[in-house]
């Protein structure tokens, strides 16, 4: 499955969006939700051959751009950092990979100028420089150079992070689930062996749309319920000066307690704090753990609350 706070992200944006609509209408918001869904494993595609395009770039494309002057017929180290990378080479040959660069995704190779300020941009870096001046050929150095180039382009890099985003809009909030995937791709690989596993973005994509589904379904359902239930308890707070996202993560949370048996009570807290630090306001997470707490103990009482298996009511 897909990380489920991925997920999560995915149904409150959904949520709010629905909401922002002057056309409330929701079957367009599922299929947005579901399309998003289905984005991410495009975007790990265009990762993954966007690293094989800057290798043929700066060995053909800039080489000749720069006018090197090979010397015994040596390309300059900076350029043969990608373009003679052993661990590149052992993906481009693993027909796994093969399999998936056969998919849809961005051409890069129509963007040489900025392939090109990608590539400049990394040579200027200490890291790259680092790798350059003590540059011993083999398998494990050359896999290091692609993981630092990754880590560097996903979370450091403003250039490539404005140009994943004009390619999509969900890329700030799948960056770091890629690049865990990446990470976990890169590091699975022995040349020995020929062994790479390649992180699955879904196991099962169906029951992954099924759970944004079904949860955005019920948290439009319920909306009125549990937000008289929220109301309820807050009620120094008029819910006016509630923030319609602060809502919004606390109906999703309430329709996981009561609709979701097999989601921890635990997990489900925790995931919509998170959301909660990232979403709305600095004091958000406190006062939807407040207010989450005294409406899980009164489902509780109600009977509302039924988990399968042990341990998953305990919060």
């Amino acid at each position: 499955m897909l990380n489920r706070r991925l997920i999560r992200i995915k149904v409150l944006q959904g949520v709010y969006a629905y909401y922002q609509s002057e056309n409330k209408n929701l079957r367009e918001s599922i299929l947005f939700i579901e399309k998003s869904i289905k984005g991410i494993e495009k975007t790990f595609i265009d990762l993954i051959q966007f690293v094989f395009e800057l290798s043929h770039f700066a060995e053909i494309k800039h080489n000749k751009t720069e006018k090197y002057l090979k010397t015994n017929n040596e390309l300059p180290s900076k350029i043969k950092l990608l373009s003679e990378n052993s661990f590149l080479n052992f993906l481009n040959t693993n027909n796994k990979i093969k399999e998936i660069l056969k998919k849809p995704s961005y051409n890069w190779s129509r963007d040489d100028d900025f392939l090109l300020l990608i590539f400049k941009k990394i040579t200027e870096e200490e890291w790259f420089k680092n790798f350059e001046e003590k540059y011993t050929k083999n398998f494990e150095t050359d896999r290091n150079i692609i993981l630092e180039l990754y880590r560097f382009l996903i979370l450091k890099s403003e250039d490539f992070n404005s140009k994943l985003e004009d390619i999509t809009i969900q890329w700030q909030d799948e960056k770091v689930p890629l690049l865990n995937s990446i990470e976990k791709l890169i590091n699975s690989a022995e040349n020995n062996s020929g062994k790479l596993e390649i992180p699955l973005i879904s196991k099962n994509l169906d029951e992954d749309i099924d759970f944004a589904r079904k949860l955005f379904e019920l948290t439009i359902k319920n909306a009125v319920k549990f937000e008289k239930m929220i109301a309820q308890q807050t009620p120094d707070w008029d819910t006016e000066r509630i923030t319609r996202m602060d809502i919004y993560i606390m109906g999703m949370a309430l329709n996981e307690f009561t609709s979701f048996e097999n989601i921890p009570v635990k997990v489900t807290i925790n995931e919509y704090l998170e959301l909660a630090k990232i979403y709305s306001t600095p004091q958000s997470s406190k006062f939807v753990n407040g207010v989450l707490d005294k409406l899980l103990n009164i489902l509780k009482k109600e009977g509302m609350i039924i988990k399968k298996g042990r341990g998953l009511l305990e919060n």
